[in-house]
């Protein structure tokens, strides 16, 4: 795309979008739908080469899937991860990484705890108590008679 300032479709890019994404524009990226459209417009052997992915992709519409055999479904069903009564409780992984992320936080914490001066919080009697709740309820808080 010249106007977005990236290179121009070439026809091997053509053909790998093709190969990828099939003939229909909207599977395409969109970042590269305009220049290949333009130079499916411009050049004959662009158009035949979208033709063809477009046979290809009728003929793959048209065909049936083949079932899996059953050796293919025993290979995938062994091949699968264990499934017990803990990923019915926890699908979402292996469960090491929060139960160590947790572990660690309690560790910190008690360490953080334990490491930590003892606190004294001074004790200023129930009068700075109802000043405060007083100040932040308004004066219609008494305290003698409820609310």
């Amino acid at each position: 795309m010249t106007g977005e300032g990236k290179e121009p479709m070439d026809l091997a890019r053509l053909r790998e979008l093709l190969d990828a994404y099939g003939a229909d524009p909207r599977h395409w990226p969109a970042g590269e739908r305009a220049a290949a459209e333009a130079l499916i417009a411009e050049s004959a052997a662009a158009a035949t080469l979208r033709d063809d992915a477009a046979a290809l992709d009728m003929l793959m519409d048209l065909s049936a899937a083949p079932a899996p055999s059953p050796e293919l479904m025993a290979r995938v069903l062994a091949a699968r991860e264990p499934s017990g009564w803990f990923s019915v409780l926890w699908p979402f992984g292996p469960a090491w990484q929060p139960v160590s992320a947790m572990a660690a936080a309690a560790v910190l914490g008690i360490a953080i705890g334990a490491a930590a001066p003892d606190i004294v919080i001074p004790d200023y009697g129930d009068s700075a108590i109802a000043e405060v709740e007083s100040l932040s309820l308004g004066p219609s808080l008494n305290l003698d008679n409820g609310l």
